[in-house]
């Protein structure tokens, strides 16, 4: 009888032992271990090389200026417009993180003021092929342009005459929240602008940049975005890749393989709208088959909760490019960027 009860005590303890190894190897925390324990796993989880991007560690990053440099005429852009304009129009490059990314910037031609507002254009989704400096937000940049502001849209690394972007696709989207923070600080040190009036256009995935970059700043820079990609990471990916073609297989690994070692709810605007500080407008269609008004309607209801400034504008009818209400929609934009403090000084009353 002896033996039978320490034989059983020595498979209650066997049991024991093997239910723990095997939970630790699982990765599911036990309730023996300490608070700080806890926490040391938390970061040993998030100390990968993609860390640096996470919207913690970039808050505390400082974004630095850069020399931004006339390089040539937007070709492309001039044989596309169908009007005479009456803005100066170039190509432009500044550099983020050591390299080199181009875009297109405008400069009203007038009297009105010595220090003009700026607006940020950032572009959405675009192929590589037949991409040109400009592409994406050539359009709304002139008509901003037209009333008055200065407008610079970047191409991103990879697109027009920047340098090369990440091969890690998930890193190429990542550094494209930095490119940003860099381009808006190396504009307000240009002579021609008032660096305390500067604003963010966005288009499509430009949006999801552009609330990043809200929420990583901090800062008031009032912003209008057309069908934005609200959806948050990966979400937003995972959703446009549904198909089972090799590229969209190798997205999906990469991504579960990224959140092996990664928490991605420190890489997805979702989990830190509190952070923004500037007024948004939101232009939804209808008929977008890529942006959907529900994640517009979530997200403003969100924000609302929050006690944050946010108007969203449902356009029926309209597809993801605003085209059946372009006009309307622009003009709009161009009275929320004065509203909100963008105004123009007249140099004659100052």
């Amino acid at each position: 009888m002896k033996n039978f009860w320490v034989l059983l005590m020595f498979l209650i303890v066997v049991v024991f032992f093997y239910w723990f190894f095997e939970n630790r190897k699982t990765k599911i925390i036990n309730p023996l271990i300490k608070t700080d324990k806890i926490e040391e796993i938390k970061k040993e989880k998030n100390t990968g090389w993609l860390a640096k991007y996470n919207f913690e560690n970039l808050r505390k990053r400082e974004n630095i200026a850069s020399e931004i440099k006339k390089i040539g005429k937007v070709l492309v852009v001039e044989e596309a417009r169908k009007d005479s304009v009456d803005f100066e129009s170039k190509a432009i490059s500044f550099e983020s993180n050591g390299k080199k990314i181009s875009g297109m910037m405008n400069v009203p031609i007038t009297p009105m003021s010595n220090k003009l507002p700026a607006i940020i254009m950032i572009r959405g989704f675009a192929e590589s092929e037949g991409y040109f400096v400009g592409s994406g937000s050539w359009k709304a940049a002139d008509e901003l342009a037209r009333n008055g502001f200065i407008t610079i849209s970047l191409d991103f690394l990879g697109f027009g005459l920047s340098d090369a972007e990440s091969n890690d696709i998930l890193e190429a989207r990542f550094e494209k929240v930095i490119s940003v923070l860099d381009l808006i600080e190396s504009v307000k040190n240009l002579d021609i602008v008032d660096s305390e009036k500067i604003g963010i256009w966005a288009h499509s995935n430009g949006g999801q940049i552009a609330i990043s970059v809200l929420e990583i700043s901090g800062q008031n820079y009032p912003t209008v975005l057309w069908a934005p990609m609200t959806n948050p990471f990966p979400k937003s990916v995972l959703e446009m890749v549904d198909d089972q073609s090799e590229g969209s297989l190798k997205v999906r690994q990469k991504i579960e393989d990224f959140e092996k070692e990664y928490d991605s709810k420190l890489y997805s605007i979702d989990n830190f709208y509190d952070w923004i500080e500037a007024p948004i407008l939101i232009h939804q269609g209808t008929d977008d088959v890529w942006c959907e008004v529900e994640w517009q309607q979530d997200l403003q209801k969100k924000l609302k909760k929050l006690g944050k400034e946010i108007i969203l504008d449902i356009r029926q009818g309209n597809d993801h490019n605003l085209k059946q209400d372009w006009q309307s929609v622009m003009d709009q934009d161009i009275k929320f960027f004065k509203e909100k403090g963008l105004k123009i000084l007249d140099k004659s009353k100052e």
